[in-house]
This record gives C-alpha cells, structure tokens and sequence, in this order.
C-alpha cells in the first residue's frame, strides 16, 4: 500500500538537520506490512512447534475420523444383530407356548392314568349270537303307553 501524494509542495523532500548530519523525514514514503528478510532463532522455533502441533492435530482428526467409521460400523452390526435376537426370542416365545400346550395334554394324560378313571380293557369277551325269540315290538310299545311321563310346574 502507497501513501497518497500529499499536495504540499516539496512535503518529502525537507530534511531535518542533526549533529550526524542530515537525516530523511520521520514520515515513510511507503506505508504497510513488510516482513523481514531474516528470521530470529526464537521465531523459527516456535515455527516448528507450530508445524509439530499441526500434524500432530492432523493426525488425531484422521485416528478419531477412522476410529468414528469402525465404531457406526460396529454399532451397524450390533443393531442387525439385535433384531436378530428380538425375532428369535417372539418365536421362542411361540415355541414354547405350543410346548406349554402339548405337555398340559400329556400331564393331564398321565394324571388321568394314575388315577385309573380311564382304563383300558384287560379281556374282549366275545359273545355268540343269541338263540332266543327275539322281542316283540309290540310287548316294547306296550310298557311306554303304560308309563306316562310325570310333568311338575313350579320351582
């Protein structure tokens, strides 16, 4: 950047006078940031640091960016993995409502044998045709006609 060109005639031409002898004016010609050409040891330390302390940090960014994409991955799997889980469980469940059912048949089976209420036939008895008259039907109408049946009311 310039400094504009002042409209005083002869502004940064004057000289100011010392016991050294004559010395420019206090006011630059040129304005601005002008870095040195040289660099002092403390600068270019911390410079280094600087540099170090960057890659440093560039490094951790990438190590927690890739450690980030294991960690959705993983936390990916553990969710199919879950459902997995969920749906074998409701059929479990299922399984062993429908087992439930069959061994309440089966215990009620094996009650009902200790009890013996339901026992199976030790003998078949085989009968022969029988050799007497057979019955009248009339004799069968006879007794119904005979017995009338005894209706009650009330409570």
């Amino acid at each position: 950047m310039t400094r504009p060109v002042s409209n005083q005639k002869g502004n940064y031409n004057k000289y100011r006078s010392s016991a050294n002898g004559n010395v420019y004016a206090s006011t630059p010609v040129i304005d601005g940031y002008f870095p040195q050409t040289h660099k002092t040891y403390k600068e270019i330390v911390i410079s280094r640091v600087n540099k170090t302390l960057c890659a440093i940090l560039i490094l951790f960014i990438m190590l927690s960016a890739v450690s980030y994409y294991f960690v959705t991955s993983s936390e990916i799997t553990l969710n199919k993995y879950r459902k997995q889980v969920l749906a074998l469980n409701y059929e479990n469940v299922e399984l062993q409502n429908k087992l439930d059912y069959l061994k309440s048949y089966y215990n009620v089976d094996k009650a009902m044998q200790k009890q013996h209420l339901l026992q199976k036939a030790k003998n078949v008895i085989e009968v022969k045709g029988s050799t007497s008259a057979p019955l009248d039907r009339t004799a069968m109408s006879s007794e119904k006609q005979q017995k009338q049946l005894q209706w009650s009311l009330g409570f």
